[in-house]
């Protein structure tokens, strides 16, 4: 698509980016840009991303436990070193 074929972001599709990033907190700007698309709404890449700069839009991140190896040392453990380390 050119950028003549790409709609402005107005209030009505500022709108619609907000009720999306807040309906699916996890998506980034490229599964913002998907969606919108679904949604019949085709906007520049580079716009989206400046917006969602702008507005303070970020996707959370996944949550994953922190990596913890062994038992901790108040339970007998190495605390996470192995049996090589001082």
């Amino acid at each position: 698509m050119t950028s003549s074929q790409y709609e402005v972001i107005d209030e009505r599709v500022a709108a619609e980016i907000q009720r999306l990033h807040k309906r699916h907190p996890k998506l980034g700007h490229h599964g913002l840009l998907e969606a919108l698309r679904q949604a019949d709404i085709h906007i520049d890449p580079r716009e989206l991303e400046h917006f969602m700069k702008e507005h303070h839009l970020k996707a959370e991140r996944p949550w994953r436990p922190l990596p913890l190896r062994g038992l901790p040392t108040w339970l007998g453990g190495l605390g996470g070193r192995d049996e090589r380390s001082p």
